[in-house]
């Protein structure tokens, strides 16, 4: 019996039941804060040179290099996960193409889903066009979008991305270009102290004990944005359901956590990324590991970190 749960359902549910019996599917609200979303969703065109402020694409990289805050990374479609000197650079290799300005992203359905002082997340679905046989520029990939922002000297710019593909591009995943440099943890401690918070989360030897814990450590406004699941919506009432259910039948959900790593630190908010192994079920039922790259957001509330979001993006290359 535990292994087929195992097999059937992942973590979190993304089929939308549990035992047969329905899961209820809470819609997430966007923050209640027009006046921010408006903001936010101008710095999203500008990050993305798109609506108004479309330009060719060496001035649009050339003006991204600058709007990133310097911590900025970003997991791209493929599950890589590249810092801001590899996202400028991956990016410039690209200028002497002078790809078209049609190929650059569409960002839509932008919502701001949460603020923590100086901090905010927000989603978008952005998709991209490329030229087809008959010579047509058409869209034909698309990702649902966890965008993070955060308040620099006065004014919001962007922090991170982690996009998670609805539509996978036909062309074969190509390795990106990593930096040689060897990276160190902004903060060693708070790193392993948030690893050990990110790792009982995921700890399934007692579900019980594991749902007490999500309950307390997630933030009301928690959402997650999942790679096999993109388009579903994820907060933190459904995983509480979800994990219940895998509580009630002593199962496990197929999915393994590693590779934790701190990325940036804003005052009482942290972003890091792990990698997370789903195990599942193909469509010929066999059964499949497959390796995610998530990020993840941490708040400091009322002294004690807890989880704010993240999103899992499906790793594509080696």
């Amino acid at each position: 019996m535990k292994l087929a749960w195992i097999l059937t359902l992942s973590m979190l549910a993304g089929c939308g039941q549990v035992g047969g019996v329905a899961v209820p599917v809470n819609q997430p609200t966007p923050y209640e804060n027009s006046e921010l979303e408006k903001v936010l969703w101008d710095v999203d065109e500008q990050w993305l040179c798109s609506g108004p402020y479309t330009k060719s694409y060496k001035d649009c990289v050339e003006f991204r290099s600058q709007y990133w805050v310097d911590q900025f990374f970003e997991v791209v479609s493929t599950g890589d996960l590249l810092n801001k000197e590899e996202m400028v650079a991956t990016q410039s290799a690209r200028i002497p193409a002078n790809p078209d300005p049609r190929t650059a992203p569409y960002p839509d359905a932008f919502k701001l889903r949460a603020v923590y002082g100086d901090f905010a997340m927000a989603t978008d679905h952005t998709y991209f066009k490329s030229l087809d046989k008959n010579g047509n520029y058409t869209f034909t990939t698309g990702s649902k979008v966890l965008r993070l922002f955060v308040k620099d000297r006065g004014a919001w710019r962007p922090a991170a991305a982690g996009l998670v593909p609805i539509i996978l591009s036909s062309a074969p995943a190509s390795p990106a270009e990593h930096s040689k440099n060897v990276r160190s943890s902004p903060d060693p401690q708070l790193e392993k102290q948030l690893a050990e918070l990110d790792r009982a989360w995921m700890d399934s030897s007692d579900m019980k004990r594991r749902v007490a814990y999500v309950s307390k450590v997630f933030t009301d406004q928690w959402f997650e944005i999942l790679g096999w699941d993109p388009t579903g919506n994820t907060n933190r009432m459904t995983a509480i359901q979800v994990l219940s259910k895998f509580a009630e039948n002593n199962a496990a959900p197929g999915v393994v956590a590693d590779q934790f790593q701190l990325q940036s630190i804003y005052g009482d908010v942290a972003f890091a990324t792990d990698r997370r192994t789903r195990t599942s079920k193909n469509e010929k039922g066999q059964m499949v590991k497959t390796p995610h790259r998530s990020i993840l957001v941490f708040v400091k509330q009322n002294g004690e970190w807890k989880s704010a979001g993240a999103s899992l993006t499906r790793i594509l290359t080696p």
